[in-house]
């Protein structure tokens, strides 16, 4: 574990850039950034990867860094009015899972009693909420993830539903058009591509989304309770409430006795569980029963010898990167986190101490940390939509913070 550890606080300066001046399709930004790969594929700021990424940078003792990622997605907000996928203007259609308010959470954490910086953040949540709200919200109240892609955006987008996802080459535009619309709709989900969403991202109502959001109304009831704005705050806790009541009324899927994703046209739950369905643990608003009853769905469909899968099987038949049998970095971490915050610290740990292992064998086989892992044979044998990179960014963040939580602090 040490040797990883080591690794990964010799190897931040590699992943951290900065560009101040906007160039080509890359959107500069004010603050230093961290970027998920030393070099080669994803030299982007990318939403939420950064989050999981800070928890790790504020746990080995770099908080400037955590601040300055901070200040980039606040600029983000403030000048474009929402967060996008990454920092690229090919990236402008689309956000990704809204993260901010646990990313004000973790920096407020480490620079406290900056009352400038609370009125700031403050302002750039109601920006980002303001986003969700009014450009993705569903029938049913709730939200959904999609895309403000121009027909123009749509076709050129096309060729990567050929490469990723096995679309025809030959369609009519028409048919280019609504798979693209699709597919770039699950790219904001961050899972791009999985079997959640039936290829109907647009019609689902996202669990994971959703509860992000009560969690960041909550965040920033909090942000305005801090600044001395009891009225404020007490009406995002109130919005918080109120979403909170419908994901449960919308999501929660008796027979099953876990959350789902909602298709609030066809009226249904996705016939898919998911590591998604522990969001509403990592976020708060499941009851103590709900809590209990997805652990042992967990532990039944998603836990596996070396770490959790993505998605349970199914039989979408499909390659999809965001499936079973492949773990990944920021799933383990909500689990771990989302479990402990109901008591479940045994399983919390098992599971933390599953994906520590999984990095560590495959680190000393290869020397590197990865996008993914298979946790049926714990190794880097995966199913991929494309080659694989090494990965510092959010796979150093959750080996971080499962270290640090398997030695008790």
């Amino acid at each position: 574990m040490q040797k990883v550890l080591d690794y990964i606080a010799a190897n931040w300066g590699n992943t951290t850039r900065f560009n101040p001046v906007s160039e080509g399709t890359l959107i500069g930004l004010p603050h230093p950034y961290t970027v998920p790969c030393a070099d080669g594929a994803f030299q982007e700021f990318y939403y939420w990867d950064t989050y999981f990424t800070s928890r790790g940078l504020a746990l080995q003792g770099h908080p400037e860094l955590v601040r300055d990622n901070c200040e980039n997605l606040i600029y983000e907000a403030d000048e474009l009015g929402f967060i996008p996928n990454g920092n690229r203007t090919y990236y402008l259609d689309r956000s990704q899972p809204p993260v901010f308010g646990a990313m004000l959470e973790l920096t407020g954490s480490v620079y406290p009693e900056d009352r400038a910086w609370l009125r700031r953040a403050a302002r750039a949540l109601e920006l980002e909420l303001h986003f969700w709200k009014y450009r993705r919200r569903d029938r049913c109240g709730l939200t959904h993830y999609g895309t403000d892609a121009t027909e123009e955006q749509l076709m050129a987008f096309y060729p990567c539903c050929v490469a990723r996802l096995g679309y025809p080459a030959e369609a009519t535009e028409e048919e280019m058009r609504a798979a693209a619309r699709e597919a770039m709709a699950e790219a904001e989900s961050g899972w791009d591509f999985n079997p959640r969403f039936e290829r109907r991202c647009p019609d689902f109502a996202a669990i994971d989304l959703n509860s992000l959001l009560v969690r960041s109304r909550n965040e920033l009831g909090e942000l305005y309770r801090d600044l001395g704005d009891l009225e404020r705050s007490d009406e995002w806790k109130h919005s918080a409430e109120i979403r909170k009541e419908l994901i449960h009324c919308y999501c929660w899927n008796d027979r099953r006795g876990v959350f789902l994703d909602y298709n609030f046209v066809t009226k249904r739950h996705s016939n898919v569980f998911s590591c998604a369905s522990l969001f509403p643990l990592w976020c708060g608003i499941a009851t103590p029963e709900q809590a209990e009853s997805t652990l042992y769905a967990v532990e039944h469909e998603l836990e596996c010898e070396h770490g959790l899968a993505a998605c349970e099987k199914n039989d979408s038949g499909r390659v999809y990167q965001w499936d079973y049998p492949n773990g990944w970095a920021p799933l383990h971490f909500v689990a771990v986190e989302g479990l402990d915050r109901y008591g479940f610290t045994d399983a919390a740990r098992r599971i933390a101490r599953k994906y520590v292992d999984t990095v560590v064998r495959n680190f000393e086989r290869t020397g590197a940390l990865w996008e993914k892992y298979n946790v049926v044979t714990g190794s880097v044998d995966v199913k991929d939509e494309y080659k694989m990179p090494q990965m510092l960014g959010w796979t150093a963040g959750a080996f971080v913070y499962a270290a640090d939580y398997l030695n008790g602090h």
